[in-house]
């Protein structure tokens, strides 16, 4: 007699919903990473998983309370591209997320950075 367990697919619990990207010397090659829930609060202990060619690293929001319950970040490595999601929680992201050099309005250089919005399904 064969048993066949069945399997449910992963549930999406959180969808990225905005990747933006931004220029600044005090923040140089940044991926800023806000969980949200449906009002627009923060959600902190939330695991973020970032990939790159040769690793992955997962941190989570809430860590730096002067930046909100919903904030996380991750410093990039210049010339490499990353993904990120939220581990079993949401699909990866379907945009690389590119650390090259940028040049301010005022001229000065910096290394793109993204900030990153997550928020629930449905």
């Amino acid at each position: 007699v064969q048993v066949s367990v069945p399997t449910a697919a992963p549930v999406r619990q959180y969808v990225l919903i905005n990747v933006a990207t931004f220029c600044d010397p005090q923040a140089s090659g940044v991926i800023e990473v806000f969980v949200q829930d449906f009002n627009g609060s923060g959600i902190p202990g939330q695991p973020i998983r970032v990939r790159w060619d040769d690793g992955e690293d997962t941190f989570y929001t809430g860590l730096k309370p002067e930046r909100g319950a919903a904030y996380a970040d991750f410093d990039m490595e210049s010339g490499q591209s990353y993904t990120i999601d939220m581990p079993d929680r949401s699909d990866p992201s379907t945009q690389q997320l590119v650390a090259v050099p940028c040049t301010t309005e005022e001229g000065a250089g910096a290394t793109t950075s993204y900030r990153v919005v997550f928020r629930p399904t449905g």
